[in-house]
């Protein structure tokens, strides 16, 4: 009695040891380490040879990994212990179709379908064993035959897709492949497949695109930690030229792999393209840093710079190109950024040579008449503002500085011409309306100044009401035109209406601080008290507003030499 229960001990302990190999053998199977998993499983056979699933996992292992003779041997002594053992006849059916043994694929076929009508193991392997074949139109039959048995089976959509991928037929692939996506909206290789797919067609519109991202987002976001699948995400969006979307995944691609070179490379060309070049200067840095022979890279990192006003590296980095390399824009950019940077003879000799390049660069042209606009060099602003408007009449900027620097020249007719031209585009230019009454008023047309002056007015007030933020700037308009107004009735005798306009300019002052206006204004209440019609007390009135306002342009600047004679010749003291 105590020797059999013993062996009973004995017994189970051996099972129980050859059942942990039989777990132990699955586990490393489908953790895809083939040759443990046959060397534990052979273990167990020795005791347990006619067990099914242990041939079955041994076959499938030297299937996986290759070596087909072996897989057939095992899936075969699978099959002599349970011929209708679904997943070995799959197994075997692929096992025959590697070895080109398509007779005997399709009679193994034919059992399991004989076993297992509703079964998708054996349609499934032979649909898929033909397509790694690349028999398209029998792999075709049989994933349609395991789409019948199941139709949301997933599998299926997807060979589907596949098939009519390699058969050119890109929207049936792409249908296949949303059904797919519906049918297991969790899987991120679905997702892949499908933006993959679409992006397939010779011509994508702007749906087609929008689907591509959202599938390679959606793909990504459920598996994050696919990197490989980032990055294939990226350069796809790279080669379309989709820099916006190629920087964003090539960002995700490199904060988690920090050494590939090329894809960094990439990266910092997708950022410059989109033009994000406040993002692309680190990257670019980057990039040259990991492989300086990145010579392509080193003009967008000098234009990325040039951008964001770091014009002092731009320039720097331009400098060290060599100068067969840098295209007028180029040149341009030197130029502009050393203008920046307040080198002038720089800037000058390097927009000169941009001209040189290409006489028709209107920036360049721009610049350099900006600064010669700066250095009061207006003769030769005016020039380069005519070349301006040569290529554009309707050069807004250009019409008001050509106008401003004959004016300094004195060349009022032409100045005038230019302020015409503008005014005429646009009525509302206020500048354009003050240049003008100025030029009337020395050229004595009173009557066109007069209405230039009116209209300083009215503009001056609109904006007063409209943008009370800019009430100071909006009221020196409204002064200058009532001021100018003042002096156009100077001109014609008429003192009153001359006071009454220059009245109404101060006004407008919220500090008495004009000393010229204020000046104007004394000498008007002087001639006026000298009017021979006036009373007595009248003209003492005006007197001794004349000497109010001479004593207040002395208190706003007490060396005023006209302020000073005048008032003593008055007696105001």
């Amino acid at each position: 009695m105590k020797f059999t229960a013993l062996l009973l001990v004995a017994i189970f302990s051996v099972t129980a040891f050859a059942q942990d190999d039989l777990t132990k053998g699955k586990d490393l199977f489908m953790k895809g380490q083939y040759d443990q998993a046959i060397e534990t499983l052979q273990k167990f056979l020795a005791g347990n040879s006619r067990n099914v699933e242990a041939n079955y996992v041994v076959g499938e292992s030297y299937r996986l990994k290759g070596d087909m003779e072996n897989a057939l041997k095992a899936l075969e002594r699978t099959l002599d212990f349970d011929d209708e053992y679904e997943p070995a006849l799959a197994a075997i059916i692929r096992v025959h179709g590697r070895l080109k043994a398509w007779d005997k694929a399709q009679k193994r076929y034919n059992e399991a379908a004989k076993y297992h009508k509703k079964g998708k193991l054996a349609p499934l392997a032979y649909a898929e064993t033909f397509l790694e074949a690349d028999s398209v139109d029998k792999a075709s039959i049989y994933f349609s035959k395991l789409k019948e048995v199941d139709e949301k089976d997933v599998r299926a959509y997807i060979g589907l897709a596949e098939v009519y991928s390699r058969q050119n037929v890109i929207v049936l692939a792409v249908d296949n492949l949303r059904t797919a996506s519906t049918l297991a909206p969790e899987d991120p290789s679905v997702w892949y497949k499908l933006a993959t797919t679409i992006l397939k067609n010779r011509s994508l519109n702007a749906d087609q695109i929008r689907e591509v991202i959202a599938a390679l987002k959606k793909s990504i976001d459920l598996d994050p930690a696919n990197n490989k699948a980032v990055y294939d995400a990226a350069v796809i969006f790279y080669r379309i030229k989709y820099w916006r979307e190629a920087a964003e995944f090539f960002k995700r691609y490199t904060d988690a792999v920090k050494d590939n070179a090329e894809a960094w490379e990439m990266y910092a060309t997708s950022a410059y393209n989109a033009r994000a070049y406040q993002d692309a200067v680190p990257v670019l840095e980057k990039a040259i840093a990991m492989n300086t022979n990145a010579f392509a890279l080193k003009p967008m990192l000098a234009h990325s710079l040039y951008v964001t006003k770091e014009y002092k590296r731009s320039v720097e980095l331009y400098a060290s190109l060599p100068p067969d390399s840098l295209g007028a824009d180029d040149v341009y950019r030197m130029g502009f950024s050393s203008f920046q940077l307040k080198d002038t003879v720089k800037a000058i000799t390097y927009l000169e040579k941009t001209l040189a390049m290409d006489k028709e660069n209107t920036d360049a042209i721009g610049t350099l008449a900006a600064i010669y606009l700066q250095q009061k060099r207006y003769d030769l602003a005016a020039v380069q503002y005519d070349r301006l408007l040569e290529k554009d009449p309707n050069n807004i900027t250009a019409l008001f500085y050509a106008g401003y620097s004959n004016y300094v020249l004195e060349r009022n007719d032409t100045a005038k011409g230019f302020f015409q031209r503008l005014v005429a585009l646009r009525p509302n230019n206020i500048q354009s309306h003050q240049s003008l009454m100025q030029i009337y008023s020395l050229q004595d047309s009173l009557d066109r100044g007069r209405f230039h002056a009116g209209i300083v007015i009215a503009l001056a007030d609109s904006s007063l009401k409209a943008d009370p933020g800019k009430a100071a700037q909006h009221a020196a308009m409204a002064i200058n035109g009532y001021r100018m107004l003042g002096l156009f009735d100077y001109k014609e005798k008429n003192i009153v209406s001359s006071i009454a306009n220059l009245e109404k300019a101060v006004a407008y002052e919220k500090e008495k601080k004009d000393e010229g206006l204020h000046l104007f204004l004394a000498q008007m209440y002087a001639v006026k008290s000298g009017d021979q019609e006036l009373s007595a007390a009248d003209g003492k009135a005006f007197r001794e507003k004349a000497c109010r306002e001479y004593k207040l342009v002395l208190k706003i600047n007490p060396k005023n030499a006209a302020a000073k004679k005048e008032s003593t010749q008055m007696n105001c003291n």
